[in-house]
């Protein structure tokens, strides 16, 4: 069965990274993965909240319709998480890495795990 992988995307210039803050990316970057692990087919979807901060907990309904088996993202707050859990999709944090890099890492299984988000924001911040 076939591996559907979303990324949450910040665009630098030219560069496609990991973006830091999960619900304020620009877009997910959705690969498929065959048995053999090779990338079968590539898909963009922007993200509808881009930017804003309250609309985090909405994000996670949003990707599972593009029937992903995992999300990966820089940071993620507890409640998007239990989220994602909840759909059956697996969670991995990886800050600072560009789309490519965490890609083949995931392919070699050197990536999995997830730290929850626990910056302190001065509202009411709960994703």
């Amino acid at each position: 069965m076939n591996q559907r992988i979303a990324v949450a995307i910040e665009e630098e210039g030219q560069k496609e990274r990991v973006a830091e803050h999960f619900g304020r990316c620009s877009k997910f970057n959705v690969c498929e993965l065959d048995e053999q692990k090779q990338v079968t087919k590539n898909e963009t979807y922007f993200n509808p909240l881009a930017g804003e901060h309250g609309g985090a907990c909405q994000i996670p309904g949003y990707v599972r319709q593009f029937n992903v088996n995992t999300i990966i993202a820089g940071g993620m707050g507890q409640k998007a998480v239990s989220n994602f859990l909840s759909f059956g999709i697996d969670v991995i944090t990886a800050p600072g890495l560009l789309y490519e890099e965490a890609i083949n890492l995931f392919i070699q299984g050197k990536l999995s795990g997830y730290t929850v988000c626990a910056h302190e924001h001065n509202h009411d911040h709960h994703c």
